[in-house]
This record gives structure tokens, C-alpha cells and sequence, in this order.
């Protein structure tokens, strides 16, 4: 059979990869070795979260179904960091993990030009270093114009509860066998992680009297522009660990496969498991846990990933206030998996050695539902290119997070799971949440990926911004007008003063002033849509920063495409160190902004580049 484009994994990448192919009206197969698991949530019953939730909104601003499902599926919604300012301000979603993967499966069932298959790849056929077709291990095969492979922690995944393992994918559900071979064939390096998951709790035997009630805000935004208003039907918990907790992991951790004698692989330095945190912050008295209603029944307490023993979980989780009756229903687990080094991959998530093959996921080496879902749609998309004959699909650093990332993967590899965040962005005031949808739907409408509702609430959102945008740059501020704001709204005394009339946009510059204070001076603007409001007031209010970063960028990008030579000998570069060397001689960077993100490369490692290449320039020739 042949399909234009095969995807194989039914996870977060797999689904948003498929969907992206079906799209741009390619014939499209999803492979996946359970078809009632594609869209399940494995760890976690959330989305979003500091560069996570601009990732949802990157993923929904190009079509995709991440925030859709993550919307439909809330069972509670929260603004988080947004005293830090629009840069790190990010929605975070808990849901409902049955809800969010049968709504996922019910999307994917309807999209008419996805061919769902059961069964188990483990054959790439390649001819001339161009991939021809897929093959599963129960001999059928399969011909396409390209492939996208995802999997997250099912190659050859081992799941540890404390010594005790068993081959799994995830708990219950085994584990693929088969990929290893099938990618080391054709030249791909393999390697092995680790992260682990908490336990769940039956909901029934918590108490949360005397704990701080967490509950959702109300004036958060969804994360796609196709929902409605944020549903909070949940309050959610914080308590924390303390000595006794501490006391009672340092008496059994060598009983954890994490700190065994023979321990798994790397996990996650930004998402530890208990373990970490209390053999690596010794210092630290306690460490915080939010308690997640996990459907009807179940608590997760996010904060307590572990790879303890059953028994020694549930004595822990006894020592924790709120918890000194809770009941493990689920031991929290450990889990070792396979992943492919990035670095075989060219920025398009297409592999370096085969034409037409493209990796998306934590087989990458991420963490994260999010940091997979758009992978996933930005392998979808460039597979969908290339069994099209079109022209790659590529966003620079400073357009999207999402190409911070496959950025970072595909020129740094990693070694650990690489995790999102707003500081890796360079330009991260103009790559917020509120501006996902005015930086990327525009490209997704001309690859044909937007539907007609979002193009029309991108054409709606413009439309008011430019209105209201105009309205503000002419409207006079006097001192009239704003004693009649002061006596109506929490106007600063500081911000009152004038020496000349000035208009709205200008005055909307000072601190404490907000959109919402000419509200009662301009028609019309009260009824504004809250993100066409967010995105004007932030793009008025950080003008000056965003002109400056945007000039910054362009000069960056400039220099970051300068081409490195091949032949180049990095020992003789004056002023490099040993460690920039050797990452450089390893990495081989074909661009200077390449190497300057390699592990050990820093920006005087870069001007000492710089001056030799000019000193020698012949090299580039």
C-alpha cells in the first residue's frame, strides 16, 4: 500500500505529525502498536507551564490539536509568572487524562485522509540513501514518500519499581523491540535515558484541610483560539516534604535503581526524582508538592517522580502533611528507554543519513508533552514537504520556541533529557504567548495548514489591533483626562503627571497604566477580545524593547549564518579553550551561531573564531 506520508507512534509527536500531513491533504498512515493509546498522557495530567504553555499556543497557531484537546479536557486553568512580566507569563491547563486522550482518538477517527494501523515497526527499506518504504514485524510493508518516527519511552523501554524491572513502554503496556536494529542499520546513533513518574494517591484518603488551596484564575486565556472560556471545576493543594521524608529516602535510596550500583541512564536535571532532590540539595528542608486531581478518584502529587520501592513510597508519602492517611494506589515508577542522537538530524528533523526519514519526540531526547507535540508538528510538516517536492519547512530562533529548540537538539545533542525554557530563548519578549498566533499563523495559512476558523480569528485579532492600535496613537491624553481616569481607576499618583499632552499609545508606556483605563474614554475598546487587548497593550507597551531586539536579532542571524569552513583545525585557533575544541572538533558546526550554542563554546570563543577566519581568509574561499 502507499501512502504519502507514515508516521509511527501514536503519542503526542505521532499525533500532531499526522495530523499536520493530513492537512496539507497528503495520504497519510498513523502505526502505533495500541490505537487505544494514541493521545495518552503517560506522566502528568497537565499542559503548559513556563515556555511549555508558548509551545501548546506555537502548535495551535499552525493548526495543530495540542491546546484544542488541552482545552477541551481542562478540569483547571492558571496563569502562571505573570509579576515576572509577558516574557515568562505562561497558562498552564491540569486536565483530565481519560477525557483528553478519547477526545485525541475521536479527532484523529474523523480526519478523513488518516489510514490507522495496528502493529510494530521494525524495517526501514532505503535505496541510495533515500527511504523507499516502512516494514512491520508481522511482514507487512508499507511504500511512502516519507516517514515520520516518534515512540517517546517505548524503545525498549525497562520500567523499575526500586531493583525490580520489567520491559515496558509504560505501565501495563509493552514495550517496542524492534526500532534499535532497524535504526543502527542505516547509521543512527542510540543511546539510553531515564525519567521517572510519581505515585497516585486515592483521592478519598487525602486531606487538604490546613493545606494552601490553589484554585484556577479566571481571566486566563485558552490555549487554542477556537475554545471558549477557561473551566476551573478543581481546586488543587500544596503541602511539602520535610526531615522525616528526607530521612526516610536516605535510608533506602540505594534501594532505587536511580542511585543503585549499577544505575539507570541520565534523567531529567530539571524535572528530578525525589531521590535528586534530596541527595543533591542536602540543604534544602523541604520540597514542594501540588496535589493534582487525576480524574474522579486519584491525587498526583506532581514533585515526587521516584524510583523507590512500593512499600518505601507509601512510607514517605505518609510522612507529608495532608497525606498521613493517603493510600498509594499506583506506585510511582522509573522507566530507561532508547533515544537517537539529534545530532543525525538536519534542523528539519529529517535525518542527515536518509532522505525522507524524520525523527520527532523523545526519542530526540526532550521530556514533556509539549516539547514532543511540536516536534511532532514540525516533523509532519517537513515530512509533508518533502513527499510533496516542496521547500523544507524552517523558522529561525528568533521566530518561534520551537525552533529555539530543534535548534538546540539538532546542533547540541544532549545528555540528558532536554526540557523547554523561555531562557533559552534569545528573544523571548517577542516570542510570548500572546503573539503565537500573529507570528505563525500567517506561515501555516500559506503551507495550507490553517483551517478557515482560525484564519478568520487571525484576520479578526489584526483587524482590531490595527483599529484600536490607530485610535490610541491618536487620542490626546491632557491633564483633564486624566483626572477623570484617576478618580475612576487604580491610576498610580506617580503616573498622573504631565508636562504636555501626550497620546494614549505614549501614555500607555507608563508603569501602572493598562488598557484597561481608557476603556471609559474610547468606544468600543471595553468589548475588545482579551487577546487582541493582551497583544495591543504589550506590543505598545514594550515598543522600544521589541524595535531593539528585533534590530538585534536580524544582526545575530546574520552573523550566526556565517559558513565554518570544513577543513578547519580548531587546535589552532588562539583562545579557544580544551573544552571548546574538542566540543567543536566533534560537532563539526557548519554555521557560527551553530557553534556558538555547543556545550563549552562561549561568545569569546566565537570572536576568537571570528578573527581567525579573517586572518585566514582563504579558508573560505
Amino acid at each position: 500500500m502507499l501512502f504519502d506520508v507514515i508516521v509511527v507512534g501514536g503519542g503526542h509527536a505521532g499525533l500532531e505529525a499526522a495530523l499536520a500531513a493530513a492537512r496539507v491533504n497528503l495520504k497519510t498512515a498513523l502505526i502505533t502498536m495500541d490505537l487505544r493509546s494514541v493521545g495518552r498522557l503517560s506522566c502528568n495530567p497537565a499542559f503548559g507551564g513556563p515556555a511549555k504553555g508558548g509551545l501548546v499556543r506555537e502548535i495551535d497557531a499552525l493548526g495543530g490539536y495540542a491546546g484544542l484537546g488541552a482545552d477541551a479536557a481542562a478540569i483547571q486553568c492558571r496563569i502562571l509568572g505573570e509579576s515576572k512580566g509577558p516574557a515568562a507569563r505562561a497558562t498552564r491547563n491540569l486536565v483530565d487524562r481519560q477525557t483528553y486522550s478519547r477526545l485525541a482518538q475521536e479527532f484523529i477517527q474523523d480526519v478523513g485522509r488518516i489510514t490507522l494501523i495496528e502493529g510494530e515497526v521494525g524495517e526501514f527499506s532505503v535505496k541510495e540513501g533515500v527511504l523507499q518504504s516502512i516494514g512491520l514485524g508481522d511482514g507487512r510493508k508499507f511504500t511512502c514518500g516519507s516517514a515520520v518516527v516518534t515512540g517517546g519511552t517505548f524503545w525498549n523501554g525497562q520500567i523499575y519499581h526500586g531493583l525490580d524491572s520489567t520491559p515496558g513502554g509504560r505501565v501495563g503496556e509493552p514495550p517496542s523491540t524492534l526500532m534499535r536494529k532497524a535504526l543502527s542499520s542505516i547509521g543512527h546513533k542510540l543511546g539510553r535515558l531515564s525519567t521517572s513518574t510519581a505515585p497516585r494517591l486515592l483521592s478519598s484518603s487525602v486531606k487538604t484541610e490546613g493545606l494552601t488551596e490553589q484554585p484556577g484564575d479566571s481571566q486566563v486565556r485558552p490555549f487554542s483560539v477556537l475554545s471558549g472560556p477557561p473551566r476551573n471545576l478543581v481546586s488543587c493543594f500544596l503541602t511539602y516534604t520535610n526531615a522525616k521524608t528526607h530521612l526516610i529516602v536516605e535510608r533506602n535510596v540505594r534501594s532505587s535503581i536511580i542511585y543503585a550500583e549499577d544505575p539507570v541512564s541520565a534523567g531529567p536535571r530539571y524535572c528530578p526524582s525525589l531521590e535528586d532532590k534530596v541527595k543533591r540539595f542536602p540543604q534544602r528542608e523541604r520540597h514542594y508538592v501540588f496535589l493534582e486531581p487525576d480524574g474522579p478518584d486519584l491525587i498526583y502529587p506532581s514533585g515526587l517522580p521516584t524510583g523507590l520501592p512500593p512499600l518505601v513510597q507509601q512510607e514517605l508519602i505518609n510522612t507529608i502533611p495532608g497525606l498521613e492517611n493517603a493510600v498509594v494506589a499506583r506506585p510511582g515508577y522509573a522507566i530507561e528507554y532508547d533515544f537517537s542522537d539529534p545530532t543525525d538530524l538536519a534542523p528539519t528533523l529529517e535525518s542527515r543519513l536518509v532522505k525522507g526519514l524524520f525523527l520527532a519526540g523523545q526519542i530526540n531526547g526532550t521530556s514533556g508533552y509539549e516539547e514532543a507535540g511540536a516536534q511532532g508538528l514540525w516533523a509532519g510538516v517537513g515530512a509533508a514537504m518533502r513527499a510533496s517536492g516542496r521547500e523544507p519547512f524552517r523558522l529561525e530562533r528568533d521566530e518561534a520556541l520551537m525552533a529555539v529548540m530543534l535548534d538546540d537538539l539538532t546542533v547540541s545533542g544532549v545528555s540528558e533529557p532536554y526540557r523547554m525554557f523561555t531562557s533559552r530563548a534569545e528573544w523571548r519578549l517577542s516570542l510570548r504567548e500572546d503573539n503565537a498566533d500573529l507570528r505563525l499563523s500567517p506561515i501555516a495559512q500559506s503551507l495550507g495548514l490553517l483551517d478557515q476558523k482560525r484564519a478568520k480569528a487571525l484576520e479578526a485579532k489584526q483587524e482590531a489591533m490595527n483599529r484600536f492600535g490607530a485610535v490610541l496613537e491618536g487620542f490626546k491624553i491632557t491633564l483633564e483626562v486624566i483626572k477623570k481616569m484617576a478618580a475612576q481607576t487604580d491610576l498610580s499618583a506617580r503616573d498622573c503627571s504631565l508636562a504636555a499632552p501626550v497620546t494614549a499609545a505614549e501614555f500607555l508606556k507608563r508603569p501602572s497604566v493598562g488598557l484597561r483605563h481608557f476603556y471609559g474614554l474610547i468606544d468600543g475598546l471595553a468589548e475588545i477580545d482579551p487577546g487582541a487587548a493582551l497583544s495591543l497593550e504589550t506590543e505598545i507597551k514594550y515598543e522600544g524593547y521589541l524595535v531593539r531586539q528585533k534590530t538585534e536579532a536580524r544582526k545575530a542571524i546574520k552573523r550566526e549564518n556565517v559558513e565554518i569552513p570544513k577543513d578547519i583545525d580548531y587546535s589552532k585557533v588562539i583562545g579557544l579553550t580544551g573544552e571548546a575544541i574538542e566540543s567543536l572538533s566533534r560537532h563539526k558546526p557548519k554555521l557560527l551561531g551553530q557553534a556558538g550554542r555547543l556545550r563549552g563554546v562561549t561568545p569569546a570563543s566565537i570572536s576568537a573564531i571570528v578573527i581567525y577566519l579573517k586572518r585566514h581568509s582563504s579558508l573560505t574561499k
